[in-house]
């Protein structure tokens, strides 16, 4: 039997190092693509994160500067904190133009309230937002301001130190400032901070 130098083939050692290289290529490939769509998600959840807190503090803040407040009436109560469970995290009066002001500049009792979820063994936060269209009338009905918290701190100024409750009742004064800080998400968390001044400085 004689062979013909011409013969066109491949060597199996030809045939396994191309199989090997194309492996290669398509794993890095694959591993490329892989990298760029979990960037791509972690971006879209960075943007959603991001997005909730600005609308939370865009809000918060826009009726803070709104602020109405009588010393010595009840009706004009500021009051705020964290006892954990489901608790008022901030209340105050505003005239601030809200949806269910009937007129403008007229004051509403504004509440945020904070809510704790059990999700999958662990504790989740979320920031509802109650208001009343004037102080004579009944509470409205609550809507979801932020979600998908793991923690939220909240403190105000007074005198040039920070506390953790707030209650005009005993100080007849609203806070110098109001600082709030909220943690979005679990080893990855993102954390957001603001501080808006809303009384006189000393």
């Amino acid at each position: 039997m004689r062979t013909d130098g011409n013969d066109k083939g491949f060597t199996l050692v030809e045939v396994l190092v191309a199989l090997t290289v194309t492996a290669l290529l398509l794993t890095a490939v694959y591993r490329t693509v892989g990298s760029a769509t979990a960037a791509r998600e972690r971006l879209a959840v960075e943007n959603a994160r991001h997005h909730m807190a600005r609308i939370a503090f865009e809000r918060i803040g826009r009726e803070l500067e709104s602020l109405h407040f009588v010393a010595d009436d009840g009706g004009y109560r500021f009051s705020g904190g964290i006892d954990g469970g489901d608790t008022e995290l901030l209340g105050f009066t505003s005239t601030a133009s809200t949806p269910l002001a009937t007129l403008p500049g007229v004051p509403a009792r504004i509440s945020y309230r904070l809510e704790a979820i059990a999700v999958g063994g662990r504790t989740e936060y979320r920031i509802h937002r109650v208001e009343s269209s004037s102080l004579a009338m009944a509470e409205g009905r609550p809507y979801r301001l932020a979600d998908g918290l793991s923690a939220v701190e909240i403190r105000f100024l007074s005198g040039g130190r920070w506390v953790d409750r707030w209650d005009s009742q005993a100080t007849q004064a609203p806070p110098e400032a109001v600082a709030l800080t909220l943690r979005a998400g679990g080893n990855d968390a993102t954390v957001f901070r603001t501080t808006w001044r809303i009384g006189e400085a000393p």
